[in-house]
C-alpha cells in the first residue's frame, strides 16, 4: 500500500503553456518525464456500491501496461489529498481480485453481488505532461499537467488541473511549490478528486450548507495535533460551503463559511499558550480580511430576509417600507457580490496555500521559546487548563450583561462564542450529556446577544439607506423600522437575565 499525499489545482486552459516553462523550475533539479496518454475505466455496480463504500477501483492504461489501482477513503483539506491506495500490474483490461494485497480491501471484493454486477461506469482521458522537482532539501516533487476529460455515455466535462505529489520529503513543499506558482498564474486549490467528479455526471450532486464536524480526540492526542486536526477541519468546513456561496442562491453557505472562519480564529485564541503569535500574525490578518468580506453580505442578508419581512406583513400598506425592501435587496446584491469576489480572489486561494504550508511545518514546535512542555502537552491536559480560563473571563465580563453598552456587550457574545467553540473542539473527551447541557445553557445565552447584535447592526445599516424617491415616506419607514427594532431589543435584554443566569449556574462538564 501507498500513502498518495497530492495538491491538485484547477488550471485554465490559456495558463497551461506558462506553467510548463515556469521558472520556479529554474531554482531546483529538474526531470522531464515522457509525455502519458492514460486511458482510466472506473467500475462500480449499478446501485454504486463502491461510492457508498468510499472506495474507488480503476483500471488504467499507459502505453501497453494495465495497471489496477484501489482507492480508499482518506483526508481531503485545503486541496491536499490523502489516501491510501493500491495499485498493481495487470496482464489484461479485466479486474483481478486476487491481486488486491490488503485482506480487508480483498473480504469486500468477496462480495458474489458485486463481483456480478461490476461494470465500467466512466472514463478519464487525458495527456499527462510531467517533471520531476528534486530539492535540496530532499524533497521530491512531481508536477503533472493533466489535459483531457471524464466521459459517462452521453455526458462529459473537461480536464484541466495540475497535481503536485510528494515523492519524498515534507507535505509542506508541496504548498510552498503551489504559491510560487501561483504569484504568476492564477489557479484554484481543488478538493473534488477525478473519481468524484465523473460520479457526478452519474448522480447529479444537491449543494447543501455543511456544518462544522465534531473531532474525536483521544485524551492522549498532544495538543499541537489536536490543533492541527481542528484547523484542518475547519478548512474542509470552509470549502466546502465555497461552491453554494459562488452559486448565491442560499445565503447560509456564507454563512458557514463564516463560521468556519471564526472557529478557526477561535482556535487561535483558545490555542495561544501553544502558537506563539509571532507564528499566527500574517494569518490571523488574512482570516481577519476574508471574515470582513463576508460579513456585509450577512449583515445584509438577515435583515433583508430576517428583520424585515415581519415588519412588512404587520404594516402592509407602508409604501416606505417597500421602497426601503427594494434599496435594501440592492445592498444586499452588491454585498453577496463582493463575498463572491472574495471567494474567487487569488488572495483567497494564497490564504489556504499559506495556511497549508503552516499547518504542515508546525513552526511553533521549533520555537525556542515555546516549552516543549507545552507542545507535548495531552490535549485532555491542555483542556483542563483552557476551559475554566475563558469560563472565568466570561464570567467577569457578563456581570451586570444586561445594563451593558452594545459594544460592550458585543465582546461579551466574542467571548461566549470562544468558550463555545473550545467547549465543542474538546467535547469528545467528556461525557456526552454534561458537555451537552453546558453547550445549550450557553448557547442560549449567544442567541440572546446574537439577537441584540443583529439589532445593533441594523440601525448601523440604515444609516446607509438613502431616500431618494419619495423621501417623507422612506424616513417614516426607517424610524417605524428602528422602533420595532428597539422594542423587541428591550424585551431581548429581558431575557438575557434568565438565560445568563441559567448558564451561570449550570455545572462545568471538565
Amino acid at each position: 500500500m501507498a500513502n498518495e499525499v497530492e495538491l491538485k489545482l484547477l488550471i485554465a486552459q490559456h495558463d497551461t503553456e506558462r506553467l510548463l516553462h515556469h521558472s520556479v523550475s529554474e531554482t531546483v533539479v529538474r526531470r522531464e518525464l515522457l509525455p502519458q496518454q492514460l486511458l482510466s475505466v472506473y467500475y462500480d455496480t449499478p446501485e454504486l456500491d463502491l461510492k457508498k463504500h468510499r472506495t474507488a477501483l480503476r483500471l488504467r492504461r499507459s502505453g501497453n501496461r494495465w495497471i489496477q489501482t484501489v482507492k480508499t477513503e482518506g483526508n481531503v483539506a485545503g486541496g491536499l489529498h490523502e489516501r491510501p491506495e493500491w495499485e498493481n500490474e495487470i496482464t489484461e483490461d479485466t479486474v483481478d481480485f486476487d491481486v488486491i494485497p490488503d485482506p480487508g480491501i480483498r473480504k469486500f471484493f468477496t462480495d458474489e453481488k458485486i463481483r456480478e454486477t461490476l461494470r465500467p461506469v466512466f472514463v478519464t482521458e487525458f495527456t499527462r505532461t510531467s517533471s520531476l522537482l528534486e530539492f535540496a532539501s530532499g524533497d521530491i516533487v512531481e508536477l503533472s499537467l493533466d489535459q483531457g476529460e471524464i466521459r459517462a455515455k452521453e455526458k462529459q466535462v473537461p480536464i484541466c488541473e495540475v497535481e503536485l505529489e510528494l515523492k519524498a520529503g515534507n507535505s509542506a513543499r508541496l504548498f510552498e511549490l503551489a504559491l510560487a506558482l501561483q504569484e504568476t498564474i492564477p489557479m484554484k486549490l481543488e478538493n473534488v478528486s477525478k473519481a468524484e467528479r465523473g460520479y457526478r455526471l452519474i448522480v447529479p450532486v444537491s449543494l447543501v450548507p455543511v456544518k462544522a464536524q465534531t473531532l474525536e480526540f483521544s485524551p492522549e492526542l498532544s495538543a499541537s495535533d489536536a490543533f492541527v486536526r481542528i484547523v484542518q477541519g475547519e478548512l474542509i468546513h470552509l470549502q466546502a460551503n465555497e461552491e453554494g456561496a459562488l452559486q448565491g442562491e442560499d445565503p447560509e453557505f456564507i454563512h458557514q463559511m463564516r463560521v468556519a472562519l471564526r472557529r478557526m480564529r477561535s482556535a487561535l485564541s483558545v490555542f495561544s499558550d501553544l502558537i506563539p503569535r509571532e507564528h499566527s500574525a500574517s494569518l490571523r490578518a488574512e482570516l481577519r480580511w476574508l471574515t470582513e468580506e463576508l460579513d456585509a453580505a450577512r449583515n445584509w442578508d438577515v435583515f433583508v430576509l430576517d428583520t424585515l419581512p415581519p415588519i412588512l406583513t404587520a404594516f402592509p400598506d407602508r409604501q416606505g417600507l417597500v421602497l426601503l425592501k427594494t434599496e435594501s435587496e440592492e445592498l444586499r446584491q452588491q454585498q453577496n457580490a463582493r463575498a463572491r469576489e472574495a471567494i474567487t480572489s487569488s488572495r483567497y486561494q494564497r490564504l489556504l496555500l499559506q495556511l497549508g504550508v503552516w499547518l504542515c511545518s508546525q513552526p511553533w514546535r521549533e520555537d525556542a521559546k515555546n516549552d516543549d512542555t507545552v507542545v507535548e502537552e495531552s490535549i485532555s491536559a491542555f483542556a483542563s487548563r483552557v476551559l475554566p480560563k475563558w469560563r472565568k473571563r466570561l464570567k467577569r465580563q457578563g456581570k451586570h450583561l444586561a445594563s451593558l453598552s452594545s459594544e460592550e456587550r458585543h465582546q461579551v457574545r466574542i467571548t461566549a462564542k470562544k468558550l463555545r467553540y473550545a467547549a465543542e473542539f474538546f467535547s469528545s473527551l467528556y461525557p456526552h450529556k454534561r458537555v451537552r447541557h453546558y453547550l445549550d445553557a450557553l448557547a442560549g445565552v449567544q442567541e440572546v446577544l446574537g439577537a441584540l447584535n443583529d439589532a445593533a447592526t441594523t440601525l448601523l445599516l440604515l444609516d446607509r439607506v438613502s431616500a431618494e424617491e419619495d423621501a417623507v415616506a422612506q424616513q417614516r419607514a426607517l424610524e417605524l423600522v428602528r422602533g420595532w427594532v428597539g422594542g423587541r431589543s428591550q424585551a431581548q435584554c429581558k431575557d438575557l437575565e434568565d438565560t445568563w443566569a441559567n448558564f451561570v449556574d449550570q455545572k462545568v462538564f471538565w
